[in-house]
């Protein structure tokens, strides 16, 4: 028996990274995954690993932006397997600018992916799981979304964004029993640790000087997506009963010491 058995999952941004490793876990704990991503490669790859380790997937290539493509796949889903029970907003990117350097289309481009793509995915899944009196919707923000660094703040006010919206949809959605939380990583080692130039931030030098030697990140190391998956399924799953509008730091402790 796995903790989701029987259960649907949507996933977005389940290419690679975060939302992978979610899909990965979700999977081999007997739900039955749904893989959004842009990346329609990334995102058929993703599949077949599932499938070829005994779970069941399935995978659209789709701009999670464009809210009548996602609400033809929820109904899709929903066609086939009866239900929809857990939506994980995961999805996201980053533009790294200064506010004075800043355009106001990668503003635009930033909010559309990293929060208003979460609007609109939960408010999709909401109106299945209200039907059901039942449901999960997890979203994927940021330890950003209460400190920040600079060149980031198109992300920071998106994953800010997500919080508030995690604590208001948590009190509309009470009375249907759907439970509504965010997690909030640290520095995970993804394509969104990545900096413009390319570099994997979490293997530079100056990285691991500050933020490992130094225990910056109290564990000693830089997070890795399976590191959240756990959190994900513990709020897809029963262990999670009496938990709604919260948001769960992992971090390996690094905003401890902030």
């Amino acid at each position: 028996m796995g903790r989701l058995d029987g259960r649907v999952a949507i996933i977005t941004g389940a290419a690679s990274g975060i939302g992978r490793g979610i899909a990965q876990e979700y999977a081999q704990e007997g739900a039955a995954v749904i893989l959004l991503d842009r990346n329609k490669k990334g995102v058929q790859q993703a599949r077949t690993e599932i499938e070829a380790a005994g779970g069941t997937a399935r995978h659209f290539g789709v701009d999670i932006t464009r809210y009548a493509q996602v609400r033809r796949i929820r109904d899709a889903v929903v066609k086939e397997f009866g239900r929809l029970d857990v939506m994980v907003n995961n999805a996201g990117i980053v533009i790294y600018d200064t506010l004075l350097d800043s355009r106001l289309e990668d503003w635009r481009k930033v909010i559309a992916v990293d929060l208003e793509a979460v609007y609109m995915g939960s408010k999709l899944a909401a109106e299945v799981m209200a039907r059901q009196n039942s449901g999960r919707i997890i979203s994927t923000a940021s330890i950003q979304a209460f400190m920040t660094t600079s060149r980031v703040g198109a992300y920071n006010a998106a994953k800010a964004g997500v919080l508030g919206l995690t604590k208001c949809m948590a009190v509309e959605l009470a009375p249907y029993h759907i439970l509504v939380n965010a997690i909030c990583p640290g520095a995970i080692k993804t394509g969104m640790s990545r900096m413009p130039d390319g570099t994997d931030e979490t293997e530079t030098k100056e990285f691991k000087e500050l933020y490992l030697k130094r225990r910056r990140i109290p564990l000693g190391r830089a997070g890795l997506p399976r590191d959240i998956a756990g959190t994900a399924l513990f709020l897809a799953s029963d262990d999670c009963r009496y938990m709604t509008g919260q948001m769960l730091i992992v971090d390996g402790g690094y905003s401890l010491t902030l």
